[in-house]
């Protein structure tokens, strides 16, 4: 850990009514978008606690304000939620506020704001980057499942967008063709494969938008990025116990959580993977998650929603392709690349657009098993008030 860093995190524990003296910091790696570290605090007593600290990465998200009400108001509508069913089990997120009482701080360096925010450290717990089995697989469905339910009735005028549009797959599309007609980083003529597939499935863009357009499907609170390892698990258990990671809470369909969860679960290989020939879709996992998603969640869900799973799982996979290759257009601005791969998000969207053409051999089977899910589920859920 550099000096220069060191001093900025003392800096931001100074904004904070937390005891001890700082004996170590961790920079955690993971994740595309904030940097992260783990601080541990030594105590009087000689007790260590210990705290999540982030630096917010305002390029992506211009409002801090806004992001940080988001997460203050779903946080404590989960732990709220959480009391009233007397789950001790389950845990939410617990935001420290600063001495002034506010949700986070900020420093001045080189003459910026550098916006930050503290969390409570969930200990004994650990996370899973690869899903390689059927129970991992149905717990982390849900978890998810269980994060909507929690939030079935969560009031949706105290929720904003922090990322306009971020799941808005036509407007993605739109802003793909506008970024190749453009083409500031003549890289347009790499990519005639990729956009004509992309081009082929513009008809299904649509589909999730206007059925929430049209009130066909409710609004509700989503997570937005539901892979694998924004589940927190038991480390003696191997139950779920937090969803993590809320920076991308925003209103929405939890179409968006669904399909984007069995496309980061069910996977059988990462995006970063270049041999195309090892992408494809796992069945067997896409089954479980499906299974512990509803096994939460089907009480809460419309038959409208279920009709739509199948085909949320292709539209995500497919607007992730188009954002992969957008940001490969523009420069490679968004995601984190790795410096040695000058064409990271060129072979990110190769790898996706993989992984629809392994969906749509299945989808016939898929819109099956999720119709067959929802009935043995219907009505088995908890009660809820």
């Amino acid at each position: 850990m550099s000096e220069e860093t060191t001093n900025k995190i003392e800096k931001i524990i100074r904004n904070y009514d937390i005891k001890g003296r700082c004996i170590d910091i961790e920079d955690n790696h993971t994740g595309n978008i904030n940097n992260t570290y783990v601080i541990s605090m030594q105590e009087d007593d000689g007790q260590i606690r210990r705290y999540i600290i982030q630096k917010i990465n305002t390029a992506v998200f211009t409002d801090p304000n806004i992001l940080m009400h988001n997460i203050d108001n779903v946080t404590k509508h989960l732990e709220k939620e959480l009391m009233a069913m007397n789950d001790n089990v389950h845990k939410a997120l617990h935001l420290r506020k600063t001495k002034g009482d506010d949700i986070y701080c900020y420093i001045i360096t080189d003459e910026e704001r550098d916006y930050y925010r503290v969390y409570d450290f969930i200990e004994n717990a650990k996370s899973y980057d690869i899903v390689n089995s059927v129970d991992l697989a149905y717990k982390i469905g849900q978890a998810f499942g269980n994060f909507q339910m929690l939030l079935r009735d969560f009031p949706m005028d105290c929720l904003e967008e922090t990322i306009p549009d971020f799941h808005d797959t036509p407007k993605r599309y739109i802003k793909l063709q506008k970024d190749l007609r453009r083409d500031f980083k003549r890289r347009a003529r790499e990519i005639t494969y990729e956009y004509d597939f992309i081009y082929e499935h513009k008809d299904c863009y649509e589909t999730i938008i206007n059925a929430l357009k049209e009130n066909r499907i409710p609004w509700r609170v989503t997570h937005n990025d539901t892979k694998a390892n924004n589940v927190m698990m038991d480390k003696d258990t191997n139950e779920f116990l937090a969803v993590i990671d809320l920076d991308t809470v925003m209103p929405g369909s939890l179409l968006f959580d669904y399909g984007d969860g069995i496309r980061s679960t069910a996977a059988t290989a990462f995006e970063n993977e270049t041999d195309l020939n090892k992408v494809g879709l796992n069945l067997e996992l896409f089954e479980a998650y499906t299974d512990g998603f509803l096994s939460e969640m089907a009480s809460c869900i419309t038959e409208e929603e279920v009709r739509l799973m199948g085909e949320s799982i292709k539209i995500i996979t497919l607007e992730l392709a188009i954002r992969f290759l957008d940001d490969y257009i523009c420069g490679d601005i968004y995601f984190k690349v790795d410096a040695k791969r000058p064409k990271h998000n060129l072979e990110r969207a190769q790898n996706q657009l993989k992984l629809v053409k392994e969906i749509e051999k299945n989808m016939t089977y898929i819109n099956e098993y999720i119709n067959n899910c929802y009935l043995k589920h219907k009505g088995k859920c908890r009660q809820l008030s």
